[in-house]
């Protein structure tokens, strides 16, 4: 299982008032789903699956910087080191 970090941007800031959880892994979507078990009474609801198992779909999840949707989904490997982000999409004008 790899080590990895899980950055937290935008509104997970502020919901959890930290700015970085560490959690061990072989997969993104086996991270993310040991955050939302830690953490699911602590979110917005709106940032959670209706059956709070999993995040939302509209969720920004990005591995090292890049957009999980663009990789191999949320089944991508992890290694030692790697950094999760997670944000909510932001756009402006």
């Amino acid at each position: 299982m790899a080590k990895v970090k899980i950055n937290l941007l935008n509104i997970f800031y502020l919901q959890l008032k930290k700015k970085s959880v560490e959690y061990e892994g072989k997969t993104v979507n086996e991270v993310v789903k040991k955050f939302v078990k830690d953490y699911k009474d602590k979110l917005d609801d709106r940032l959670l699956s209706k059956n709070k198992k999993k995040l939302d779909s509209q969720i920004l999840v990005l591995l090292n910087g890049k957009n999980v949707d663009l990789l191999k989904n949320s089944k991508t490997k992890l290694k030692d080191g790697d950094e999760i982000y997670l944000s909510i999409p932001l756009s402006g004008g």
